[in-house]
């Protein structure tokens, strides 16, 4: 923060916060800590989604299985790379696995040659410009929420709405370690937390949750 901000921080009754991780962010910069309140965002209430739009979704899954799901830009920091590196050796394992990217962004490019390189064209969907209802019922067609984002220069995950957004269809999540995401992920009820510089922490919780459809309990 600069001082200017911090002079206007510090000289208004409430700062709100919407995590643990930006608050104690805002105390390290200077912010006093008895002005701030931590109110972590919430989503809209939960809309039914049609037959027809359901269908559509698992069709497009062609009754693939275990289903991993992660809505977001397509950037360094939500690590799309190190799901994708993961995928090469989960398909030993679940051979009809699939993954499915929503959202575009500067890295759509190498994500996609990183696809190409590892043979995952069969494993991996990327889509863009769906609607909001095709996006939700493919949540509500998924498994697993994964997006262990990292730091990436000075950007990091400040809460994380989309995992709320896969919690209220019952899926749980992976996240990272290093942002607000211990706010949003409630570790081993809702989903769990992980290392993603780390591509076997990374690909360990995902055997966790797989195991034993272990992933049906939590979310």
């Amino acid at each position: 923060l600069n001082k200017r901000v911090l002079n206007v921080l510090n000289n208004v009754e409430i700062v709100i916060s919407n995590s643990k991780y930006t608050k104690n962010l805002a105390i390290s910069c200077g912010v006093d800590e008895k002005k701030i309140i931590v109110i972590n965002p919430g989503i809209e209430p939960l809309k039914k989604i049609s037959k027809e739009i359901l269908f559509e979704a698992e069709d497009l899954l062609q009754n693939k299985s275990p289903r991993l799901i992660t809505v977001s830009r397509l950037e360094k920091r939500k690590n799309h790379e190190k799901i994708i590196m993961s995928l090469k050796n989960l398909k030993q394992l679940y051979p009809n696995i699939i993954y499915t990217c929503i959202g575009h962004g500067e890295e759509e490019e190498n994500l996609k040659n990183l696809v190409k390189e590892l043979n995952l064209e069969n494993h991996v969907l990327f889509l863009k410009n769906i609607s909001k209802e095709f996006k939700n019922a493919l949540l509500d067609k998924s498994d697993l929420f994964v997006m262990p984002s990292i730091v990436y220069k000075k950007s990091v995950e400040g809460f994380g709405i989309t995992y709320i957004e896969a919690a209220s269809y019952g899926k749980p999540s992976i996240g990272g370690v290093f942002g607000g995401e211990a706010d949003a992920i409630l570790e081993g009820k809702t989903g769990y937390l992980c290392d993603g510089n780390d591509l076997n922490s990374l690909y360990e919780t995902l055997l966790k949750i797989f195991e034993n459809d272990h992933y049906k309990k939590l979310g």
